[in-house]
């Protein structure tokens, strides 16, 4: 026993000079512009595997590093990529001089997000003693952060998901609408100094304040405390939607009593957009309050914004209209009136928000974030409305030379096409036909503009507790809770000169005869003279709950990390409707049946570490979604209908990448499939036959995304840089699923039929795409070159096209109707297209911490005015004259602007 102790106590002593060869290193990042602390910028520690995030006053502290050179990348999303090389001694203290690092000089049109995680922000947190986080690697992706801004021209989206795939939250409050899963980027538009910083997750990745979701996570921090001290002024010129925009901020960052202000004035205009008709008005405002008590373990933050905007809108149009007139941005909804332009379809919104959040310390290890939030969003668009009269859109079918057979007519359009008399709306001939109609029918209007409203009040609750346990593991726990109350309405915007409009569906008398009781759109007030601002037509509600639980742990060791996930989660809605429409006098006033969903999710995934700089990831994810309630409801104006048999989607999603970061090349190649089972959509449209809307919703829906994706950065020297983002992928339905056509007057219903869609592509973007740019700094100047390429685009494929009773009488030896037939259900692919980009910039430094920023982007610089970028197929079909009811195409602007200059003061 007594050699025993000698020989632990020799072996004690032997390795005590080796464990006492560590170091602990702090410093501060500054921002070279405005020398403020720089927060949420990452450092990774590469030979010692080790990285930190900077706190709210850019400070760092990193314990227990092994001793030598040691290269340390600085990264973050709000700052360009900068690496160091220090000297860290065998022990003690090593206390670097201030680190300066440049802005990002993305173009400020993006909304930028920070890679930094939450649980990082603690410099007193002893998690930072671990291996470096294959996180850090893998959130400042390549392919991400390139692809996503150069192709969103093409309507490129990531993977081919829906954005209703995208989370995004807000202080950590999840801010994706329940009627249609999707954010509402409006409401924070113009504001964009303050939605910079935040956290992001890419696909099902482990996350610091979500389950997750396949398209990837966002939480925007707003938080006043996150933004440095002093103002910014922002003025910009684009000949985009809008051609003028200015911001001005101004915060004070954490001050000594813990409070933090930060508050912004923006906003948008253009009185004639760049294409014709179209016009942009805007505001925005957004304050931050924050307070920090009891030395930073508490956090209280009230946000709120705002971006009121009105818009008039493009729409697309036949291959024959831009022909005619030589102008693939031909508009259709405008016209002039008393020579001044009017615009038919012009779009208002406002979506005033308000979040109060929290955030608690309870310890070193432990921090829990709780927040509430509510909004109310307002969102009207207004369109034509014609009673007992011809179709007053200029571009209607009836209006072009080709629905004229004989040559003389057919000449006689193109004429008048050509000298531009019939392609705009006639405004004053409507004002005409509606007073030549009130000496006859008592002031009734034949020609209206109604405005269509889709509101929503809702409010969400989010908490979420970290939680590390050790060097190696870490729990996240959350819950969630949201409720909604979508409103649903239309009102009288102008009767054009007639005194009032009837509210009754005239086209459900033509069928059923002089059925008043039919034709009424509400039997509690019959015959309802509508007027100015008055309601009429159809109103409901859907309300809708939801709540989730979920759980995750991460593991970290040497060589690999490991992390599991798993949540349930609780939906329910429900119709309410204002009015009892005549056409289903049963079924479409009062509380309609309220449909309950319970659904699971899983994700897992594991990453091996080659070393610091070769990974190997790989993430698997089963979930079932419920059927979101804009889709859900069959013909939601008029009845309560939903779908036979209601069931949650479900979705499965596995990818693999390898990832590696050297000193001179960073990138990743990765492989992915998502099988989607039991999906629901409708699809509406205006039959001109049947004269009334129709809804056709498709059922029990299978798709397939599945692809390769590639992102590289290769840094050439201190000035020169290579970037490549690419991707080839198939996105494309898998099954047949069942149909069903319901009309609003009544004379179609529920009509039940396969939709032929197996191995048709999902429609409206490109499935091959990519980004090669090249990048050069030199003295605070910035240039860069992209190549931009889009392929494998097609077009969106309408439902009733697809039935097979349709073709029933095609005779299949007559080759003039087999050819008919190829025509209707063959998918158009766009051609496939390429864009060139230039971008030029300069930061100069100013006395007193001052500086000005200058950005100019110039698009699609070779003025390629033919490159598609969707559309959609007719919904009505003639086999006799496969090309008489043609597809609608949405194209892309030529060259293009953006030039941004913003002061720092």
């Amino acid at each position: 026993m007594y050699k025993k102790y000698i020989l632990f106590a020799l072996l004690s002593a032997a390795s005590t000079p080796i464990l006492a060869q560590k170091a602990n290193v702090q410093g501060i990042v500054r921002n070279q512009v405005s020398k403020e602390p720089f927060s949420n910028v990452r450092l990774v520690f590469e030979k010692n595997q080790k990285t930190v995030v900077t706190d709210s006053k850019g400070n760092f502290n990193l314990p227990k590093l092994n001793s030598g050179e040691e290269t340390i990348l600085i990264t973050g999303g709000n700052i360009q990529e900068t690496k160091i090389t220090v000297q860290i001694p065998t022990s003690g203290l090593l206390k670097m001089e201030d680190i300066y690092v440049l802005p990002s000089t993305d173009n400020d049109n993006m909304v930028q997000l920070s890679m930094a995680a939450d649980d990082l922000l603690d410099d007193d947190n002893e998690s930072f003693d671990q291996n470096i986080a294959a996180k850090i690697i893998l959130s400042n992706d390549v392919y991400v952060n390139k692809i996503g801004y150069q192709l969103s021209q093409f309507r490129f989206r990531l993977r081919g998901y829906n954005n209703r795939y995208e989370q995004k939250y807000i202080n950590g409050v999840h801010f994706n609408d329940q009627l249609r899963g999707v954010f509402n980027y409006a409401s924070i538009g113009a504001i964009n100094d303050l939605t910079r910083n935040g956290d992001e997750d890419n696909a099902m990745d482990a996350s610091t304040f979500t389950f997750g979701s396949i398209g990837g996570s966002e939480n925007i921090n707003m938080r006043a405390s996150t933004f440095a001290k002093g103002a910014k002024a922002t003025a910009t010129y684009t000949n985009r939607n809008y051609y003028s925009r200015g911001m001005l901020s101004y915060s004070t960052g954490l001050m000594d009593n813990g409070w933090a202000f930060t508050g912004l004035i923006g906003g948008r205009y253009a009185d004639k957009g760049y294409v014709e008709g179209t016009f942009y008005k805007n505001v925005s405002y957004a304050l931050s309050i924050e307070k920090q008590f009891q030395q930073g373990k508490h956090s209280l933050s009230l946000v709120t914004f705002g971006s009121p905007v009105e818009r008039g809108q493009q729409s697309g149009s036949f291959q024959e209209a831009y022909d005619l007139l030589d102008n693939n941005l031909y508009n259709p909804n405008w016209g002039y009136q008393d020579g001044k332009i009017r615009n038919s379809r012009v779009v208002t919104a406002y979506d005033p928000t308000a979040i109060l959040s929290h955030i608690w310390k309870i310890d070193p290890n432990t921090k829990l974030t709780t927040g509430i939030s509510l909004h109310y969003g307002k969102y009207a668009s207004t369109a034509l409305n014609w009673y007992n009269g011809p179709d007053p859109r200029p571009d209607y079918y009836r209006n072009l030379p080709s629905y004229f057979t004989d040559s003389i007519t057919n000449q006689f359009y193109t004429n008048l096409w050509q000298s531009a008399k019939v392609s705009q709306v006639d405004w004053d001939n409507l004002y005409l036909v509606n007073k030549l109609e009130n000496k006859i029918n008592d002031g009734a209007a034949i020609y209206m503009l109604e405005k269509r409203h889709s509101d929503l009040l809702e409010s969400s609750f989010n908490a979420t507790l970290n939680k590390t346990i050790n060097e190696h593991a870490k729990l996240t726990l959350g819950i969630g809770a949201k409720g909604s109350q979508s409103q649903q309405y239309k009102t009288v915007a102008d009767l054009l000169g007639a005194e009032y409009v009837l509210d009754i569906d005239k086209f459900s008398e033509r069928d059923f005869g002089q059925n008043t009781g039919q034709s009424q759109n509400d039997l509690l007030n019959p015959n309802f003279k509508a007027r100015k601002d008055d309601i009429f037509g159809y109103r409901y509600n859907i309300n809708i709950k939801s709540a989730n639980a979920w759980l995750q742990n991460e593991y970290t060791y040497s060589n690999i990390d490991f992390f599991y996930a798993t949540q349930l989660s609780y939906t329910s809605f429900q119709r309410v409707g204002y009015m009892k429409n005549g056409r289903f006098p049963t079924n479409s006033y009062g509380k309609g049946q309220e449909h309950h969903f319970f659904d699971y999710a899983f994700k897992g995934g594991m990453t091996y570490k080659f070393n610091g700089r070769h990974l190997l990831n790989a993430k698997i994810s089963y979930q079932t979604k419920a059927p979101l309630a804009n889709d859900a409801y069959i013909s939601p104006r008029v009845s309560d209908f939903t779908f036979e048999d209601l069931k949650s989607a479900k979705i499965f999603s596995t990818d693999i990448s390898y990832v590696f970061s050297l000193p001179k090349l960073n990138g990743r190649l990765s492989v992915f499939q998502t099988n989607f089972t039991d999906l629901i959509s409708r699809q509406s449209y205006y039959n001109d036959a049947a004269r009334t809307f129709i809804n056709h919703g498709l059922k029990d829906m299978n798709q397939v995304n599945r692809g390769i994706e590639l992102g590289l950065t290769y840094k050439v020297d201190n000035n020169w840089s290579i970037d490549l983002a690419a991707t080839k992928a198939e996105y494309y339905y898998s099954n047949n699923p069942m149909g069903a056509q319901n009309s609003e007057n009544g004379l179609i219903n529920n009509e039940r039929e396969m939709v032929y869609l197996n191995n048709y592509y999902v429609g409206g973007m490109p499935q091959t795409a990519g980004t090669l740019g090249i990048r050069y700094f030199v003295d605070y100047w910035f240039f860069g070159a992209n190549v931009n390429y889009a392929g494998d685009m097609y077009l969106s494929k309408a439902p009733l096209r697809q039935l097979a009773s349709n073709y029933s009488t095609i005779n299949p030896y007559d080759p003039e109707l087999d050819g008919a037939y190829h025509i209707l259900t063959d998918q158009e692919k766009f051609k496939n297209s390429a864009t060139v980009d230039l971008s030029i910039g300069k930061i100069l430094y100013l006395k007193n911490r001052k500086s000005m920023n200058f950005n100019l982007a110039v698009n699609n610089v070779l003025n390629n005015k033919n490159i598609r970028t969707g559309g959609f197929e007719n919904a009505r079909l003639d086999i006799t004259a496969a090309n008489k009811f043609a597809s609608k195409y949405y194209y892309m602007q030529g060259i293009n602007c953006f030039m941004n200059v913003s002061y720092r003061f």
